[in-house]
């Protein structure tokens, strides 16, 4: 299927700066931007003769630049008569090109960018030297100091331009902004093969792509112009191509695997898999895989024109006609494909294969070697022997082959996908579970998935989140790293000494980021070039990723993917694929021995804690036994353990250092890395961490009475006695199946230097809990689509009757995941985050940040709760206490950063150092990484600030702006906190109260009033100083009470429930004598109109929804100024800045800043008690209240306009007395009146809107400053 774009042999395109095929459409103007009056032209004007026109004069241009160059000295750069050529072109492609006599110094660097567009410092740039220097190579002299491609790009990453132009004459770049990248992007046009080769069609599209209208008119419509819709369009469609190439690989694996099944010639395969049982489902999808990881590997090499070393033209002819993977995909793509009933292209496939395994056949043919896991003879052992179909084989190419875009089929370009969308395609494979069916003696492969199938994009993690956490995380370790190193050498062998992880790396996405990156700044120590060449850092990065990269996932099958991702990254001509198996591991991170010195204390007594399907009289026994017995262990004897301990981790050290430059020396470390893992040392030590870990995952049952690991049977092991052997085999046999991951074993070099320097990576969002949905989801439909949860429990306790295999397996997947629980709760690797319904993020987080070395960085995305929930607060508050954060950069979900997943979802991109911050940089509430560069979004916090802000729990406040940030620091600065817990400071003797839960007391509600019956309020039922704010009507809805219901002051809310009086004198107690009560709403959001919502209620009964307030102070003014305090605007914008969820807990409420009692003045307590009393007392039910205070008269009236104005007055009294100025004040009522419509922050848009809605103003805006004017002006 060839294509226009396959056929364009002078245009180069790196970085996807567009898509390759979109040269088709700009080409043939199928695209936007491509009619003449979009070049500003006359519509009767033909583009086509414009193009001509330009054609014309640039060949004699060109002719007599040809002539002048022939003139020239050897040893001249060519600038004078270069420039003399390219000017005139430009102009002929629209432009009005001016020369910049004076370099624009930016960040303190000079840029001695040549001209620009046309005059105007804010035209796009525009960069020509001379045509003896190459565009991305320094000159010989060293002057000037980057290439002409690294300084208009390190130009483009440092200001507001978006677009440039870099050339030298003969090969002509643009370039966009990349400060996110770590690779090239560019798009080049070779003018001189085009013009030398009268190239007619490829100028057309130089002069499409270059003319003046593709650019920005300046900076600010920079985002605007045809080259940036031309690269969105073209991120868009990566998306579009990931969509849909995920389902055409689901559709090839699924051909592939019923392909081989149903061949006559495949009689032992089925045996294996359905009779002998020898091949699992799993093991036989593992290998189909294998095989696509193979033809992928081939299609992105051939693609980007790697395989072949040297220029040979006949042996490229010989591979690319009998051997290539392109020969299959332009098969597949022909109309005429199907051929039944011949088997020879899988027969030429396997040659294919062996021109590429450790033998290196197709060196005759020029190939590169390859070998490794991915081409070895081993890899693919149930399938080297087997037969396919033709039609199987070639309809499973065409599915990898070809996609549907908007109705039109389109050629995968491999050449062009990045590794990272690539691995994400594949990663959202892994989830499948495969099934080999059989009906009527026919053989298909299937792929099951659960209910919470997983799309693509909820695996693919967006490169700008990867790049921002590679500039916080990774790029200060390599500054540190080569700080006052000055030779090449020097500083080559210190960034070659960096270690980098990632524990759930999935496809390798942060991995392959990180060797870039690293990559990068090796080749330009090599080079000595800012921007390297396709070569020098391709190679750099292959040897970046021998030497650097580190990885551990769960999923053997993500494992397999994250090499080959890493394999196509680092791939250099001439040398193999890197050895790495001893550096991308399978294993749970999370479960596994970090430090062995846990074992000198024997195994822990809480590891015998009886789970699902344990007897708990055998766990009984085995707590008591092994107390004992650590209590009788003795002193183990170390020094012999240490002395084996650096032996093998000498050999560790000695497997890294040996080269991989040939397939025996690959096949050598291979070797050797098996003999490490026979060392006696390590293999005893080993044999410990399963025996320490299995002890907390064994069933405790009779059938393993002789298998339960105790501490005797490890201290027997560390001394050398195997008389213990089968408990050993056991453990190991478990550890094999759970995945124990032990980290000081697995990477012993990484841990005798004091940890890993970067660790990185976006690990699972999960809860440990087993998911009774999920599991059942590829096993059950029946159990899944229960109508309830109680319907569906009674279906799993039917299980045994119906199906025992099944239920079997469920009580194994219970045990498992409850035992793993218990390894997190009980292990202390924990200390922090093995709280509550414990999600994997908060122990991954913890894991990572244990990995680091003490000068180490930790790069992680994970939910924001990390710093805001409660559940976190000790590892937060650890991190704040000893000064780790780097720091949280929160986002929300509305733009879909993360296709998969909801949109209200909070994450943050979180960056932890190992040694000491002083201040931690903030920002909330983003939704692109691009807001970053937004100033008024950052801000920093000390963890002196934070300790002053949320003293109790060191929990993260929440600010949209660096203004919030310092306008709440001032308040706390002046206002204590309602309850200090840390230094026992509690002015008002505040204490809370949740009355009576909706559903464990439902059995006290009654459905009528009656005698000795009290309402019971909900939280809905009341809102800021008004008790009657929303009733129960006949249809047991819920509705607003109007202001003609309010205006009678006997009127009462109807609730939905009523509880006997005596209840809510049992449950008060003698805590509370008066016949009032002060509530607050816990259900709130910090995008309501109103956050902070109290009320003072008669006496009734209350749901748990609305939590009482007590105080020590008796005066009922004192609950005046308390409330009044708590409802007042300035409380109500900090306490916005302090919810993350829908909750106002107890420990948030007590972190608020509540002026105490013992400030207030006679004259203050006086103008706030008398308002208060006013706008409270509205009715009969709460005349208690009144005359507590002193009023023995009717109840006020309800005037909303009398109300609004006595709350304006207190908002604005509570604005002096919290310190603030009016223009602090202007900004919590509208940050817009201050900043400007578009300023980020936004306090109470809800109440804005509401009020211009309904009054034609903002008024509340308008009274408060009126207040403020009238009080203190």
């Amino acid at each position: 299927m060839k294509t226009v774009a396959s056929t364009i042999t002078a245009v180069q395109i790196e970085g996807n700066l567009i898509a390759p095929d979109m040269t088709s459409l700009v080409l043939t103007g199928s695209i936007k931007g491509q009619t003449p009056e979009d070049f500003g032209f006359a519509k009767t004007d033909k583009l086509a003769d414009e193009i001509a026109t330009a054609w014309g004069d640039a060949k004699a241009y060109w002719t007599a630049f040809q002539r002048a160059l022939l003139r020239l000295d050897a040893d001249d750069p060519a600038t004078t008569i270069t420039r003399e050529w390219s000017v005139p072109l430009l102009r002929s492609l629209g432009y009005d090109p001016i020369y910049t006599a004076k370099a624009e110094v930016v960040e303190g660097q000079t840029y001695a960018i040549s001209h620009r567009a046309e005059p105007g410092e804010n035209k796009p740039p525009i960069h020509i030297i001379g045509c003896r220097v190459k565009v991305d190579q320094r000159p010989p002299s060293g002057t000037p100091r980057l290439s002409a491609h690294a300084l208009v790009q390190e130009y483009l990453n440092k200001t507001e331009h978006l677009w440039a132009i870099a050339t030298n004459g003969l090969r002509w770049r643009l370039l966009r902004d990349s400060s996110l990248m770590t690779r090239l992007t560019y798009i080049e046009f070779d003018l001189e093969q085009i013009l030398n080769g009268e190239n007619f069609a490829e100028f057309g599209l130089f002069y499409r792509l270059f003319h003046r209208s593709r650019l920005p008119q300046g900076m600010d419509d920079a985002d605007k112009c045809l080259l940036e819709y031309y690269h969105q369009e073209a991120l868009q469609q990566g998306g579009r191509v990931r969509d849909r190439l995920r389902d055409g690989v689901e559709k090839a694996l699924i051909q592939l695997g019923t392909g081989f099944l149903q061949h006559p010639h495949n009689e032992h395969l089925r045996q294996k898999l359905t009779v002998s049982k020898k091949l699992t489902e799993v093991a036989y999808y593992r290998q189909l895989l294998r095989l696509i990881y193979r033809l992928l590997f081939l299609m992105v090499a051939e693609s980007r024109n790697l395989l072949l070393i040297g220029e040979d033209i006949e042996k490229a002819r010989i591979y690319r006609e009998y051997y290539s993977s392109e020969r299959l995909r332009e098969l597949a793509e022909r109309p005429s494909w199907q051929r039944e009933g011949f088997q020879d292209l899988w027969q030429g496939l396997r040659v294919t294969f062996l021109l590429f395994d450790e033998n290196w056949r197709g060196k005759l043919l020029g190939l590169s070697p390859l070998n490794g896991d991915l081409f070895g003879s081993g890899t693919l052992p149930d399938l080297g022997d087997c037969a396919i179909d033709n039609y199987d084989l070639l309809l499973a190419i065409r599915y990898l082959s070809l996609y549907q875009d908007k109705g039109q089929l389109r050629r995968v370009n491999y050449g062009a996908l990045d590794n990272e969308e690539l691995g994400s395609i594949y990663e959202s494979l892994l989830d499948f579970h495969p099934q080999v069916i059989q009906r009527q003696g026919i053989y298909q492969f299937v792929l099951v998935f659960g209910s919470d199938r997983k799309t693509t994009g909820s695996y693919y993690t967006p490169p700008q989140l990867v790049q921002q956490l590679i500039k916080t995380a990774l790029e200060p370790v390599i500054a540190e790293k080569i700080r006052d190193l000055k030779s090449p050498h020097e500083l080559e062998k210190a960034l070659l000494s960096l270690k980098v992880v990632d524990p759930a790396c999935g496809s390798g996405h942060f991995l392959l980021a990180a060797a870039r990156r690293i990559g990068k700044e090796l080749a330009k120590i090599r080079t000595g070039e800012a921007e390297p060449g396709q070569e020098p850092l391709r190679a750099a990065i292959r040897d970046v990723i021998q030497n650097c990269i580190y990885g551990v996932d769960l999923n053997p099958l993500a494992v397999d993917l994250c090499k080959v991702a890493l394999w196509i990254e680092g791939f250099s001509r001439r040398l193999p694929l890197n050895f790495l198996d001893h550096r991308i591991k399978c294993g749970n991170s999370l479960v596994g021995v970090m430090d062995l010195r846990c074992l000198d204390g024997g195994i822990p007594d809480e590891a015998f804690k009886a789970v699902t399907g344990d007897d708990k009289q055998l766990s009984t026994q085995f707590k008591k036994r092994n107390k004992q017995e650590r209590n009788n262990q003795g002193q183990l004897s170390l020094g012999d353990l240490e002395s084996d301990r650096a032996q093998y981790g000498e050999g560790w050290r000695e497997l890294g250092e040996i080269a991989e430059t040939t397939p025996k020396q690959v096949k050598h470390k291979e070797q050797q890395y098996k003999d490490t893992l026979e060392n006696a040392g390590w293999k005893r030590d080993y044999w410990a961490c399963n025996l320490w870990t299995a002890a907390f995952f064994m069933p405790l049952t009779q059938d393993n009475l002789q298998l339960l690991p105790t501490t005797a049977a490890l201290n027997q092991l560390l001394r050398g006695n195997l008389s213990t052997q089968n408990i050993v085999d056991a453990a190991n046999k478990l550890a094999q199946e759970k995945h124990f991951f032990h980290w000081a074993l697995e990477f012993p070099e990484v841990f005798e230097a004091d940890g890993f320097d970067c660790v990185l990576g976006n690990p699972p969002w999960e809860r440990i809990k087993l998911q009774e949905k999920e599991f059942f989801a590829s096993r059950s439909l029946e159990i899944v689509n229960a109508a309830n949860k109680a319907a569906r429990e009674k279906l799993i306790k039917e299980l045994p009757k119906i199906n025992l295999d099944l239920a079997q397996a469920f009580e194994e997947a219970k045990h498992d995941a409850e035992a793993q629980s218990k390894f997190i709760r009980e292990s202390v690797r924990f200390p922090l985050t093995a709280v509550g319904d414990i999600n994997t993020y908060a122990v991954f987080a913890e894991t990572m940040r244990k990995l680091i070395s003490p000068n180490g960085r930790l790069g992680v995305i994970v939910p924001t709760g990390i710093a805001t929930d409660d559940t976190c607060k000790k590892f937060f508050g650890d991190l704040i206490q000893n000064q780790a954060l780097v720091s949280l950069y929160d986002f929300e979900n509305r733009e879909k950063l993360f296709a998969a997943i909801d949109s209200r979802m909070k994450f943050s991109l979180l960056a932890i150092s190992g040694q000491a911050i002083a201040q931690g940089n903030f920002a909330f509430f983003l939704t692109q990484q691009k807001q970053l560069d937004n100033p008024a979004r950052l801000f920093k916090l000390s963890p002196q600030d934070i300790a002053l802000l949320n003293p109790n729990t060191l929990t993260c406040p929440v600010f949209r702006t660096r203004t919030d940030a310092e306008i709440t620091k001032k308040i706390y600065q002046r206002v204590p906190v309602l309850e200090n817990e840390r230094t026992g400071s509690n002015p008002w003797g505040i204490s809370f109260m949740r009355m009576f839960d909706m559903s464990n007391d439902s059995g006290l509600f009654r459905n009528e009033a009656g005698k000795n019956l009290v309402p019971l309020y909900e939280a809905k039922m009341f809102h800021q100083f008004d008790h009657r704010w929303a009733t129960y009507s006949d249809r047991g809805d819920i509705r607003d009470s109007t202001d003609v219901e309010k205006c009678d002051s006997s009127f009462q809310v109807k609730p939905r429930y009523w509880v006997n009086r005596n209840e809510v004198e049992n449950k008060l107690g003698d805590r509370w004598e008066k016949s009032w009560l002060l509530n607050f709403r816990d259900v709130t959001n910090s995008t309501n109109e109103r956050t902070s919502i109290f009320s003072l209620l008669p006496k009734v009964a209350v749901n748990h929804k609305a939590p009482l307030l007590f105080t020590s102070q008796t005066k009922p003014e004192f609950y005046c100024l308390l409330i009044a305090n708590l409802n007042s605007l300035v409380l109500d914008y900090v306490t916005r800045q302090k919810i993350g969820g829908t909750s106002l807990s107890f420990f948030i409420l007590k972190q608020l800043p509540v002026i105490p009692p013992e400030v207030y003045t006679p004259e203050n307590i006086e103008f706030i008690s008398s308002r208060v009393l006013e706008l409270v007392y509205t009715a009969w039910d709460m005349q208690p209240f009144a005359q507590d205070m002193g009023y023995d008269g009717e109840p006020f009236i309800w005037n909303p306009n009398r109300r609004a104005l006595l709350r304006s007055e207190l908002d604005a009294y509570y604005a002096k007395l919290y310190g603030l100025t009016r223009d602090e004040l202007r900004y919590i009522l509208d940050p817009a009146d201050v900043y400007g419509a578009d300023f980020p922050s936004k306090t109470f848009r809800v109440l804005k809107n509401n009020e211009i809605k309904q009054f034609g103003e903002y008024r509340t805006q308008r009274l408060v400053l009126e207040a403020w004017d009238k009080m203190f002006t």
